[in-house]
């Protein structure tokens, strides 16, 4: 009996000591990152002969530990993309950095000028203006590039970051399968918390799943499947890479096994912080900056096509107002050596300009393709442009090169390229910044309209000249010298009713000379757009680079002047096309083709588009961080329940070991007393 006491108090001792070192553990540990308290279970010995074979294990449930790994990486995900989303909008909410205002601001000036075009320093005000706005699309759009290169260095240093827990996840499987499953070596549960603890920081960066091992090692994989980390300690690791534009960083997955096999992952559903960084980049700042350049763009080449339409202070035809950039076409790795394309803004062709970056690739000797792309870079092939050229390549190519006429408004000058060939052309990215003045004149602002129509005092009739429009002032393709009208001033007879001819009404249009440059039949008496009803083609509008209508009730044989506007210092009247911009619909909302639908903003409605965009983006992620943020908090709170230390609990299960303790040592005191009481019965 003694002896079966003894055993039983031994065992019994033994078992509470490990618990109260047990609890003891939990306690010391209760403010340690990632520490999962641990628990001691022991079952009988046979025969009622004390306590058997005990284990300490961790408690942890799979299911809520996977939870909070997801609700871990959403959280982060929200949380970086709504701290990235929060600069853009500071920058763009603020009062002061507002484009509407600097545009808005350039607009009234060239009202003031309007309402006395005299005055030279109104003009001033204009030139003065313009440079103002140009300035503040310079500090917008750099700041946005910053911002760039901000997210570029986080992504660069997250990634280190996730290569580094990717290898210590690898080296405690390692040295977990090291030790085996067996009794007599068990794994140490620190070494489990030390990889959970990893693994749950990596599903900080990236959204990953993982699976059990028959080993004991823990498989992580990308929530798309690509294996970080597999069996026997080998792993992938990420890295960046910018094809063809280094500031665009792709996420590629190197093998550990093999370096030159790289696997470019997408960017959907990545996930995490890294997940936010790209999201944001495509979705917020890269539209951004293309919407702010092509915005730039729209304004500056509009005013040109407009200021060239009209007639300076020094009584010649206007120029460009601002001169535009060209971008450099970024060429892939595998081009030919000597390679190269440039892309810039076709003058007049901005209307045409969506906000996109688009591919353009070599076919072959006689044809290329310029394909826009969407925002994540993808190509959309339905909106594709085929380009042939009979005399081959190297070539300059515009609308005139496609069958639509709608190139995007771009111009292309293609060099040294040989089939297959590749470009990803980025005529928006730095536009915004890249843009300056073309001239610092007041005198060179273009208020006056170049053509003066007028009719003769001895006419009959009651009509007049009126609604003169102009179309090109290009000497190349227009009646205009710099500073004059080609063999102008023109003469317009009305000859009256042709009754021959369907009683139709016939004008006839003669230069300085008496030549006769041609003839416009109505059939009614509504007089308008006389150039474009001339008879030919081309018409007379589009050889002279004008039109004009009649108004009133000529009679047969009444004339009309239509001569160079000379001395028209105090004219607005292109001052007055050049305000109607403001409203007009000038910029392409995407690249569908035009009449698929409503596909064109106003300058203000574009930069309101683009700011509302930033806004509800903004909006969104604020939403998403709140709800992502309870979430994880509650789901904490149930991983916690079962795996966080409870001092309350512990303290509890102290005081009931220490007394289970103390009533095990008095069993040993007792088999003590027995076995002296049989030695002293037997002496």
């Amino acid at each position: 009996m003694a002896d079966s006491l003894l055993s039983i108090g031994k065992t019994a001792v033994l078992a509470n000591s490990r618990l109260l070192n047990t609890t003891g553990n939990n306690i010391a540990n209760i403010n340690t990152p990632g520490y999962v308290r641990q628990r001691t279970t022991f079952v009988a010995e046979q025969f009622g002969l004390g306590v058997g074979q005990g284990t300490t294990e961790r408690l942890v449930n799979e299911f809520t530990q996977k939870q909070l790994r997801r609700d871990t990486t959403n959280a982060a995900y929200s949380s970086q993309y709504l701290a990235e989303a929060n600069r853009l909008d500071a920058l763009f909410s603020n009062a002061a950095n507002s484009i509407a205002t600097g545009m808005n601001n350039l607009f009234q000036q060239i009202q003031t000028a309007n309402n006395d075009p005299t005055q030279l320093s109104n003009r001033q005000l204009v030139i003065g203006t313009s440079q103002s706005l140009l300035d503040q699309f310079k500090s917008m759009s750099t700041l946005i590039a910053d911002q760039e290169q901000f997210l570029n260095q986080q992504l660069d240093a997250n990634v280190s970051e996730v290569n580094d827990l990717i290898s210590q996840i690898a080296t405690y499987n390692n040295d977990i399968v090291s030790y085996g499953s067996s009794s007599s070596r068990p794994v140490p549960l620190d070494l489990l918390d030390r990889r959970d603890s990893a693994i749950l920081k990596l599903a900080e960066y990236v959204d990953i799943q993982t699976v059990n091992s028959n080993s004991g090692e823990k498989l992580v994989f990308m929530a798309s499947g690509q294996a970080l980390v597999v069996e026997r300690g080998e792993f992938n690791l990420f890295s960046l890479r910018g094809e063809p534009d280094p500031n665009d960083r792709v996420i590629q997955l190197t093998l550990q096994s093999n370096n030159d096999v790289r696997i470019e992952l997408d960017a959907k559903g990545v996930g995490g912080k890294i997940g936010a960084l790209t999201d944001y980049r495509l979705q917020v700042v890269n539209p951004v900056q293309r919407q702010l350049g092509q915005l730039a763009l729209t304004l500056a080449d509009s005013m040109n096509t407009q200021n060239k339409l009209g007639l300076t202070l020094n009584g010649t035809i206007g120029q460009d107002l601002f001169r535009l950039p060209a971008a450099q076409g970024l060429s892939f790795s595998t081009n030919s050596a000597n390679a190269r394309v440039s892309v810039s803004i076709e003058p007049g062709e901005s209307g045409k300009l969506p906000p996109n970056d688009f591919l353009l690739e070599v076919i072959d000797a006689n044809n290329i393709r310029l394909t826009p792309l969407d925002d994540m870079g993808n190509p959309i092939t339905a909106n594709a442009k085929n380009i042939n050229s009979p005399t081959g390549i190297p070539g300059v190519f515009n609308s005139a090169d496609v069958a639509d006429g709608d190139l995007y408004g771009l111009q292309l000058q293609v060099d040294a390229a040989v089939a297959g060939d590749r470009f990803v052309l980025k005529p928006l990215n730095a536009a915004a910044r890249s843009m300056q003045m073309a001239t610092n004149r007041a005198e060179d602002v273009a208020l006056a309209g170049p053509l003066r129509g007028d009719f003769t005092a001895a006419n009959l009739g009651n009509g007049r000249i009126e609604g003169v429009k102009i179309f090109s002032t290009d000497p190349g393709s227009s009646a205009f010298t710099s500073s004059s009208l080609v063999d102008g001033p023109y003469t317009v007879t009305f000859q009256g009713q042709d009754s021959a001819d369907n009683d139709r009404f016939v004008f006839s249009i003669t230069d300085i000379n008496g030549v006769t440059l041609g003839e416009a039949r109505f059939s009614s008496n509504n007089f308008n757009n006389v150039l474009e009803n001339s008879v030919g083609s081309p018409s007379l509008k589009d050889t002279l680079g004008f039109d004009f209508s009649i108004t009133g009730v000529p009679r047969a044989g009444d004339t009309f002047t239509i001569a160079f506007n000379e001395n028209g210092f105090n004219d607005n009247r292109n001052g007055l096309e050049l305000s109607a911009l403001q409203n007009a619909s000038l910029v392409r909302r995407n690249p569908e083709p035009f009449g698929a639908a409503v596909n064109q903003y106003s300058l203000n409605q574009s930069y309101a588009t683009m700011v509302g965009n930033i806004g509800e983006r903004t909006r969104q992620a604020r939403t998403a961080d709140e709800a992502n943020a309870a979430i994880l908090e509650q789901t904490t709170l149930w991983y916690e329940s079962l795996s966080g230390v409870n001092l309350d609990e512990e303290a509890a299960d102290l005081v009931r070991f220490q007394q289970s303790y103390a009533a095990a040592a008095k069993i040993l005191a007792t088999s003590q007393t027995v076995f002296d009481t049989l030695l002293q019965a037997v002496r």
